[in-house]
C-alpha cells in the first residue's frame, strides 16, 4: 500500500472587499494563494508533524486531507475506501450523554448497542478516563474532554487521523500527559496521524516524520523513525534539531 501523498498541490481563496460600493459598481476582490506545488508524502501508520509561520497553510492542509476543502490543482492520493477523523483544540462531543456513551456513539456502524458499549470500554480505557465515564461533558475539565475527543477519534475507526493543534490549550503537564497517551495508544493502535502543532518540543518528542512548511509552500522534510521513544529535548542531538528546525521556520 502506497503512502498518503500530494502532488502538485495549489489552493487559493478569493474573497470579496469590504468596500462599500455606490451607483452598481463590482466590489473588488482579492485572491490569496497558499499551497503552491506541494508536494509531500505521509507514511502509512506513523506520526508525522507539521510546523511553520502562521499563514503557511497548514491548516489548508489539512482540510485538504479531511476532504473539507478541494484543491484548485494537482492530485491528493489516499488509500481507498479510508476515513478520516479530525481532533481540533475544542473537541466536538455530546453534551447531553455519558463518557462512556460518547464514544460509544462513534464507534461505527454495523453494530449492536452492546458491541459498541464493550468497544468503547477499551477506548476509555486507552485514554484513561475509566474513572470518570459516567459523567457527562460538562463535568470535565478540559484536558479530560480532550481525552474524550481522542477516545472518539479512535472509536471512529477512521484510518486517518488529522490532529490541528489539539493540545494548544491545555496546561503544560496536562500537555505532556496527553502527549505521553497518544504515543501509547499509536503503539497499540498504530494509525496514519498528521499533527499540526507550533510547539517545537512537542514535535520532536511526537514525529516520526517532521515536515516544516515555508511561507512559499517550500518544504524541509525530517525522518526520525530511527529516534526510539521516549526522548529527551535536551539530548545534543535533539537540541541541534530543534535549532535546525528553528532556522527552517525563520525562512
Amino acid at each position: 500500500m502506497n503512502d498518503i501523498s500530494l502532488r502538485h498541490v495549489c489552493r487559493s481563496y478569493t474573497t470579496q472587499s469590504t468596500d462599500i460600493m455606490i451607483d452598481h459598481a463590482r466590489r473588488p476582490t482579492r485572491t490569496r494563494q497558499v499551497l503552491r506545488d506541494v508536494n509531500v508524502t505521509f507514511p502509512l501508520e506513523k506520526l508525522t508533524v507539521l510546523v511553520g509561520r502562521s499563514g503557511c497553510g497548514k491548516s489548508t492542509l489539512l482540510r485538504l486531507l479531511a476532504g473539507q476543502d478541494k484543491p484548485d490543482s494537482g492530485e491528493i492520493e489516499i488509500p481507498a475506501g479510508w476515513h478520516s477523523a479530525v481532533l481540533s483544540p475544542d473537541p466536538y462531543v455530546i453534551t447531553w450523554t455519558s463518557v462512556l456513551r460518547n464514544v460509544a456513539m462513534a464507534c461505527g456502524v454495523g453494530r449492536t448497542p452492546e458491541e459498541r458499549l464493550r468497544l468503547s470500554e477499551d477506548f476509555v480505557e486507552m485514554v484513561g478516563l475509566t474513572d470518570y465515564a459516567d459523567l457527562t461533558p460538562a463535568e470535565l475539565s478540559t484536558g479530560m474532554k480532550q481525552r474524550l475527543g481522542l477516545a472518539r477519534v479512535l472509536a471512529s475507526q477512521a484510518e486517518l487521523l488529522l490532529m490541528d493543534e489539539p493540545f494548544a490549550a491545555l496546561d503544560f503537564l496536562t500537555r505532556a500527559e496527553l502527549q505521553t497517551q497518544l504515543l501509547n495508544v499509536q503503539k497499540c493502535l498504530p494509525r496514519t496521524i498528521v499533527l499540526v502543532t507550533h510547539q517545537l518540543d512537542e514535535a520532536i518528542l511526537l514525529a516520526q516524520k517532521i515536515v516544516v512548511m515555508h511561507s512559499d509552500s517550500s518544504l524541509w522534510e525530517c525522518d526520525l523513525t530511527d529516534c526510539p521513544y521516549p526522548r529527551n529535548v535536551d539530548e545534543p542531538r535533539m537540541r541541534a534539531l530543534k535549532q535546525r528546525i528553528t532556522e527552517e521556520c525563520r525562512k
